[in-house]
């Protein structure tokens, strides 16, 4: 291009410089036509343009102290916490524990937990009734809603054994049994001891056969609770359960319960089928609750011996190897013809209603 400026081209230089200008001519409507290569050519701004130094009257306080209302060593302690927060990635609309810190609330229920929490009415109020735990503390709700119903029973056992009270108010509860029901009161308590055994007593023959219910790795803490306080409820003699692959014995199974955890006494053992096996050697009718064919009509049935019930888990029901140490196997009949796919019984229901019928089938 040079040389054509000077004027001393060559017919092929000349030839290329028609070409190259032909290109960029045929480019240029082409450019047009595209909205971004438009929008490339005119935006051009500088920082004038995008500088706003007009000061909004509905602008919000940016500093710390314009924030919280905080000046002086509670708002440099409040900066401390944001920034903070800010560097180690997790800081969120307000950190209550650093609020509570500096407002000097102390810790929260949760931080300030010895042992495990019990709530609820009913677990509270049989927990202290047994007194089968150490108590540190009870937490009772103030101001509105609080108070309710077997309240004062439990303020009067509380003082009776001398057990701290602390007022606490429905938000901390809350946050303390993470929004589940706790109607006012929080007890903090050590955790139930849940005693091993190896075999079961042998029978007297004095009075009814006792029933016993053998859980086998039941795992769900609702249904664990729900079957404790039913087999409380109608009398059972004893609760064995697996030591491993079952719910915990926590505040939720506790609650379920309404107290039954409290009041009955569960046994665990290391290996159900084993436990099993050794009782039917020493005369107890072994008797699992499966839907088998093969399996007996739990209204037919009559307990005439000491007798274990054996319910399994939620979903497979009891295990190969705990099925093959039960001497008998028992079922509940439908009402209706399994035409549709409600199949079964939930386990806790099906445990009441086995329960319930081996109870009354007792011979004195």
């Amino acid at each position: 291009m040079r040389a054509i400026a000077r004027g001393g081209a060559t017919p092929s230089a000349m030839a290329i410089a028609r070409v190259v200008a032909d290109a960029r001519s045929m480019r240029r409507p082409h450019a047009r036509g595209r909205p971004h290569a438009r929008a490339r050519a005119s935006w051009r701004m500088s920082d004038d343009d995008v500088r706003d130094d007009t000061p909004r009257a509905d602008a919000r306080a940016t500093s710390t102290s314009e924030r919280t209302g905080r000046t002086g060593w509670e708002g440099r302690r409040a900066r401390e916490v944001a920034e903070d927060a800010r560097r180690r990635g997790t800081a969120t609309r307000y950190d209550r524990r650093a609020i509570r810190r500096e407002r000097g609330d102390g810790p929260t229920i949760a931080e300030g937990l010895i042992g495990e929490m019990v709530y609820g009415t009913n677990p509270v109020l049989e927990a202290l009734r047994q007194n089968r735990r150490t108590l540190f503390a009870l937490y009772v709700q103030t101001g509105e809603g609080g108070g309710g119903h077997g309240t004062s029973e439990i303020l009067r056992l509380a003082k009776e054994l001398k057990v701290e009270v602390k007022s606490a108010s429905k938000h901390d509860l809350n946050m303390a049994c993470d929004n589940k029901p706790h109607q006012g009161v929080l007890l903090d308590a050590e955790a139930l001891e849940i005693p091993t055994v190896e075999e079961l007593p042998r029978w007297n023959g004095v009075g009814s056969p006792p029933v016993w219910l053998a859980l086998d790795e039941v795992v769900d803490p609702q249904n664990l609770g729900a079957m404790l306080r039913s087999a409380h409820f109608l009398g059972v003699d004893g609760i064995v359960v697996c030591t491993k692959n079952s719910a915990p014995f926590n505040a939720t199974v506790s609650k379920a319960s309404a107290g039954a955890m409290e009041a009955q006494v569960v046994h665990r053992t290391g290996v159900m089928h084993r436990f099993l096996a050794r009782a039917r050697d020493d005369g107890w009718d072994v008797v699992g609750a499966a839907a088998d064919p093969r399996a007996e009509n739990i209204h037919a049935f009559e307990v005439a011996a000491p007798t274990v019930l054996v319910v399994g888990n939620e979903g497979v029901g009891i295990r190969t190897n705990v099925r093959r140490a039960c001497n008998r196997l028992v079922s509940i009949p439908r009402g209706v013809s399994a035409t549709d796919g409600v199949d079964s019984l939930n386990v806790s229901v099906a445990a009441g209603i086995l329960i319930h019928a081996l109870l009354a089938s007792r011979t004195v």
